[in-house]
């Protein structure tokens, strides 16, 4: 379909990396609307929410391998396919980070919190758009480009991932020991004092490197809800301001 073998796997890339694109777009507009403000979703700085790729290539592969096979089968498990990657990388983030960067316990019909009948729901709808419309609007662009700009756009691609993926990774393990280290305080009756006290024009830098995963998974403020006595009111208040306040009163 892209030519040669390896021609082929960076087509694919790159229709992954369109679809992480796209699910960015989506993810950002539906957020934004909801909460009334920019929200930049997903666990990466840039426009990409990968999981929404994966997705996209889940269909794509399954298409392909049971295009031969019963019309129900296939259908069904297009279906069940987004929601089990959704569940997948919600199981595989948490072990890596010991986080739950997204929580449906509060949803009904979800399973363990990961996937929820809501959200399953919606992702029935995508996979009727993607086999339809994005999929062979997307291959037939990425079929058309030469191998030269192919390879070029696929590598500055990659190399914008890996540098997005390690920050990223990065701003998640800042958290979690900065939670960490909370908990140890707050055991032992302390209060939070940072490094640095900007009084009440900026949030200190520890609190600030929160701000990325915060903004990005609300839902992480659970983590953090326990220990907000042991941190000063005007920090607190800030930090509510920047990321809604209703995450913390919930």
């Amino acid at each position: 379909m892209f030519g040669t073998p390896h021609e082929s796997a960076l087509g694919w890339f790159l229709y992954f990396s369109a679809a992480s694109f796209l699910g960015w777009m989506l993810e950002a507009a539906y957020r934004s609307v909801k909460e009334r403000r920019w929200v930049n979703p997903g666990m990466l700085s840039g426009p990409f929410v990968p999981i929404y790729g994966f997705g996209a290539l889940s269909i794509a592969l399954l298409t392909r391998v049971m295009a031969d096979g019963s019309p129900v089968l296939l259908w069904t498990t297009l279906a069940i396919a987004p929601t089990a990657v959704e569940y997948i990388a919600s199981w595989l983030l948490e072990k890596a980070f010991g986080l739950r960067l997204w929580d449906y316990r509060s949803l009904p019909f979800n399973l363990k919190g990961r996937v929820c009948l809501l959200f399953s729901s919606a992702w029935i709808l995508l996979v009727l758009l993607a086999v339809f419309a994005v999929e062979p609007f997307l291959i037939a662009r990425i079929a058309s480009i030469d191998p030269e700009t192919l390879y070029f756009t696929s590598g500055a691609i990659v190399m914008y991932f890996l540098m997005d993926t390690a920050n990223s990774i990065k701003s998640l393990i800042n958290f979690k020991s900065f939670i960490e280290d909370l908990k140890e305080l707050t055991a032992r009756g302390g209060v939070f004092q940072p490094l640095f006290d900007f009084g009440g024009r900026r949030l200190p830098n520890e609190i600030r490197r929160l701000l990325k995963p915060l903004k990005a998974f609300p839902q992480l403020t659970r983590e953090l809800k326990p220990m907000l006595h042991a941190i000063p009111e005007r920090i607190t208040a800030k930090l509510e301001a920047i990321v809604g306040g209703r995450y913390f009163r919930k």
